[in-house]
């Protein structure tokens, strides 16, 4: 029975890695697995299917509000505002805008959220780093880096481990571990940004400075400057007012819509709430039924725990530095959907180590937190938004891992440490 589920266990790898559809390849392995075990077609319908999903509305809502939240700063032109004014903070210097510009959508993708943030924001910067000279594997790389970065603290994202992690709060120990984590990633990203661009002035590769930069900062709206405010008001409220993620989100929606006028008139604001809470649940909507079935998929897991566990319990190390020192050194096995990603075939490995009882959840979420940041978010082309990237910078995918994974393995490695001791408490 163990070696029936482990070898379904290892095509649905193999799906995941050749960019099946997650959705569809966690409840067909589920309803394999719930076969495989023999489990009751009462304990499936109910505990698997129904009950697993029963618990699950916090996080989605927490999930809508953020991509709510997000739309509000792209559509009302906040963020477009706050890159202008960075980008004429720097001048004509097209290294300190590069690295401004990067740090600053770092920041802002620590509230902003969803695919149809990444690309609207991405829509904006990439011409500006393109016409800057700036080569595009770098352009693309520096800013897919900086989305990534802003991960850690970002409430909406981390808040989808807490389905898989259910004792784990984004608390006040969470939160200085993410602004160690996010300081690591943008040095990261700034060591990333000073060796290509050293390196492609070097080589004679660096373009020069076009004026449609100019022209590109000068097309977006400009505002009142205390909208800079806005993006970093649901982390301030959940952070030093201990407010619950959702009212902090909706605050920030609405002083978003009042700072930009969108409040003028009744009906202005109820179309733009209408708006930006439709595009933002679009943008959320694939993600909420890939989490339903992962649930779903680790309820059929813990079903047949007991087989996995009698086959593997000799073969998984125990030592919780072992397991620590091989998710740093087998780090690219998170990339295409592998077994060190949770969002993807790595679901299955969580649920086996669960299931042993040998580690404290809290030491398996540092674990299982770093890769799909560090690794997938910064390296991984199987990355929804990460697709429009390379699509819109025509850049192929292989120079895109060969340019970003050295940094990202870096970063992920002192990420991971750094969260073990100060999240998973072990001790080196």
């Amino acid at each position: 029975m163990g070696v029936l589920l482990v070898v379904t266990f290892i095509a649905m790898i193999a799906y995941c890695m050749k960019g099946g559809n997650l959705l569809v390849g966690f409840i067909v392995t589920a309803i394999i697995w719930c076969a495989l075990g023999a489990v009751p077609m009462e304990k499936v319908v109910t505990d698997v299917f129904q009950t697993s999903v029963d618990t699950y509305g916090k996080t989605i809502a927490i999930i809508v509000f953020g991509a709510w939240f997000g739309r509000v700063l792209v559509d009302t032109g906040i963020a477009g505002y706050i890159i202008k004014k960075t980008v004429e903070l720097a001048g004509d210097k097209p290294l300190v805008t590069t690295l401004l510009l990067s740090i600053v959508c770092a920041l802002i993708f620590t509230s902003a959220f969803g695919v149809g943030s990444v690309m609207a924001i991405g829509m904006i910067v990439l011409p500006i780093l393109f016409s800057l000279g700036i080569d595009k594997k770098t352009a693309l790389g520096a800013y897919l880096l900086a989305v990534a970065a802003g991960m850690y603290l970002n409430i909406a994202y981390v808040n989808q481990f807490f389905v898989v992690f259910k004792s784990v709060k984004y608390d006040d120990n969470y939160i200085q571990f993410a602004i160690v984590a996010t300081g690591v990633h943008i040095a990261a990203l700034i060591a990333f940004i000073l060796f290509y661009y050293f390196r492609d002035h070097r080589n004679g590769r660096a373009r020069a400075w076009s004026p449609a930069s100019a022209a590109t900062v000068a097309s977006i709206k400009p505002l009142s400057w205390y909208c800079i405010i806005v993006p970093f008001l649901p982390i301030a409220m959940v952070s030093f007012f201990k407010w619950q993620p959702v009212p902090s989100f909706l605050l920030g929606i609405v002083v978003g819509l009042w700072f930009t006028h969108n409040l003028s008139s009744y009906s202005l604001g109820v179309e733009k709430l209408q708006k930006t809470l439709y595009d933002g649940v679009a943008d959320s909507g694939l993600l909420i039924g890939m989490l339903y079935s992962v649930n779903i998929f680790q309820a059929a897991a813990k079903q047949v725990a007991p087989y996995l566990q009698h086959l593997l319990g000799g073969v998984i190390p125990t030592s919780p530095t072992a397991l620590l020192i091989g998710f740093c050194v087998l780090a690219p096995l998170a990339l295409f959907r592998g077994p060190l990603m949770i969002w993807g075939s790595g679901i299955a490995l969580v649920t086996i180590l669960q299931a042993m009882g040998t580690f404290d959840e809290m030491f398996l979420f540092a674990l299982f937190l770093i890769p799909p940041v560090a690794m997938v978010a910064s390296a991984c082309p199987t990355q929804s938004w990460t697709m429009w990237g390379l699509s819109y910078a025509k850049l192929e995918p292989k120079l895109y891992i060969k340019t970003n994974l050295p940094f990202a393995w870096v970063a992920l490695a002192v990420t991971e440490v750094i969260a073990c001791v100060m999240l998973g408490k072990i001790t080196l």
